[in-house]
């Protein structure tokens, strides 16, 4: 090898040995680190493993302290563990006790709040019953301001332009004739009248004239055979009051529903103190007056019993302090009244009219009624305000559609009669609405079946016939109204008088009452009437 490639040869191996050993003593300060650090964790650990050695120490003496501790007081323990346990079970025992009591208070409570909850809504309704959302009289409500039903027409009050207005007419046949006819003029020249003409002018009033005739009987003596001769007036009695006289005080008494005793008092004072008659001789002539008017009471039954539709109501009245009952039956021409002790079956039956009736008979759901074998009709007068009271008083969204239902049915009908698939479709939604009322009544909270609203649902599917006939039968009125209309002057009669004071005094008002109405129906006049009937020629209907 040359000498200079050897040379360099060796230089290499050099160098390399020099990086081999700086590696060498690099690794080896590596090794020492890692060992100060391995001793310096190590001794960490030796001081961490004393200080847990004593703390295992420490925890060991507790524990012995505490089991010597439990060991002294095992039986201080046991007895306080024991006394604890039957502690809390009474404890126990006591809350569900409690906790039972509490709950039946709270039924209890839950159950009186659901009877106050009831007993309110019923006084509610009670309250809020007026004439014009139930059965109650208008003289009930008191000076409360009654809501006026009637819907607004937009017309102005008073007579409407194109009415045909009415005006006092002369009288073809004056009392006294007076011709106004001055003899001068004011210059003093004398006045002549060319012509017949000249310009009427009347005055009407009324004369209250005491008619008072004096018959003296005479008795002579016959010339021939000395007999005496009496002589006899057309009266019988000392004392005897005529017939316009005692018809004026029957019409007081019946048509004016003036009491008796201002009967007494007024024909004193129209006849300046002459007339002096006791109450208990005008009560006599209402008596003697219904007797004569027994033909009348008849005729009126046989014209309502052939009569195609009869409307049916009746009323209470006090008689000496015992509740009797006043009943109507009538049509647009003739009224029959009629007073019972009792109500029901028998009473009408005793009328005489009902049992043979066949037509049409018009009635506030009476059920009593409903033994007499014709056809029957329900007012829907009544049905509309009790329909109104489920609405005010309870919110019922059906009784607000049948409102408006069967015053929509009650237009149409009046206007025009309705065919058979316009009468089936007002019956499919009269249906429809009651099923609606159920679904509504069901869904409340707690539904009572008791409650007028569901009374009057069953009413109005179970009476569905009854109530929709003016539908069908245009002769059949919508309500009962003309009933209800004879029957107001009963009202007027005991709120005046407050009852009838004889036992038979409302059969005689009634048979009066029934001459008088069926009079006025007719357009006849009353008080000429009553004269002819005190002359035994009463009016036969």
């Amino acid at each position: 090898m040359p000498k200079k490639l050897e040379c360099n040869y060796d230089r290499n191996i050099f160098t390399q040995l020099e990086e081999t050993i700086q590696l060498t003593e690099k690794l080896r300060a590596e090794i020492n680190e890692l060992k100060a650090a391995h001793r310096q964790e190590k001794y960490i650990q030796t001081v961490r493993y004393d200080e847990v050695s004593k703390e295992l120490k420490k925890f060991d003496k507790d524990r012995r302290e505490i089991a010597d501790f439990k060991e002294y007081h095992k039986n201080e323990i046991s007895s306080l563990k024991e006394n604890n346990t039957k502690t809390l079970k009474a404890l126990k025992a006591a809350q569900s006790e409690e906790v039972r009591e509490l709950k039946e208070i709270i039924a209890e409570q839950a159950l009186e709040l659901a009877q106050l909850r009831a007993e309110n809504q019923a006084l509610r309704d009670i309250v809020n019953k007026n004439s014009g959302n139930s059965s109650k009289p208008p003289s009930s409500d008191g000076l409360k301001k009654i809501h006026n039903s009637r819907t607004p027409t937009g017309k102005k009050p008073g007579g409407q332009r194109g009415h045909k207005g009415e005006m006092p007419h002369f009288y073809e046949k004056p009392t006294k004739i007076v011709e106004i006819k001055r003899k001068k003029c004011d210059c003093g020249g004398h006045v002549c009248y060319l012509n017949a003409e000249y310009t009427r002018k009347q005055y009407i009033d009324i004369e209250i004239k005491t008619n008072v005739i004096e018959y003296r009987e005479y008795t002579g003596v016959c010339k021939c055979c000395g007999c005496a001769v009496a002589n006899r007036s057309p009266v019988k009695d000392s004392i005897t009051y005529g017939n316009k006289l005692k018809s004026f005080s029957n019409m007081l008494s019946v048509e004016g529903n003036v009491s008796i005793n201002r009967i007494h008092q007024m024909l004193a004072e129209l006849s300046g103190g002459m007339i002096k008659i006791s109450e208990g001789t005008i009560c006599k002539w209402n008596k003697d007056l219904s007797k004569l008017l027994a033909p009348s009471i008849q005729s009126i039954k046989e014209k309502l019993l052939t009569s195609p539709v009869l409307h049916k109501d009746e009323t209470g009245v006090w008689v000496n302090t015992k509740l009797n009952w006043f009943h109507v039956l009538s049509n647009d021409k003739h009224t029959l009244y009629y007073a019972q002790k009792r109500r029901g079956k028998d009473a009408d039956t005793e009328a005489g009219v009902l049992p043979a009736f066949k037509g049409v008979l018009v009635h506030d759901n009476l059920k009593s009624l409903y033994h007499f074998n014709c056809t029957h009709a329900e007012c829907n007068a009544h049905i509309l305000r009790y329909l109104k009271a489920a609405v005010e008083s309870r919110s019922r969204r059906w009784a607000k559609d049948m409102i408006e239902f069967l015053l929509y049915a009650k237009e149409k009908s009046e206007n025009a009669a309705l065919q058979q698939s316009d009468i089936d479709e007002l019956h499919h939604l009269y249906d429809d609405i009651l099923e609606l009322g159920q679904a509504e009544f069901l869904r409340g909270e707690k539904p009572n079946y008791s409650g007028d609203d569901w009374k009057l649902l069953r009413r109005m599917r179970e009476f569905k016939t009854q109530h929709l006939m003016f539908l069908s039968d245009r002769n059949v009125p919508f309500d009962n109204n003309q009933a209800e209309r004879d029957l107001r002057m009963i009202k007027a009669k005991t709120k005046i008088s407050g009852c009838f004071r004889s036992t038979d005094g409302d059969g005689i008002f009634a048979t009066l009452k029934s001459y008088t109405s069926s009079l006025r129906k007719n357009g006849l006049n009353i008080f000429d009437a009553l004269v002819s009937a005190w002359d035994a020629m009463p009016v036969l209907f």
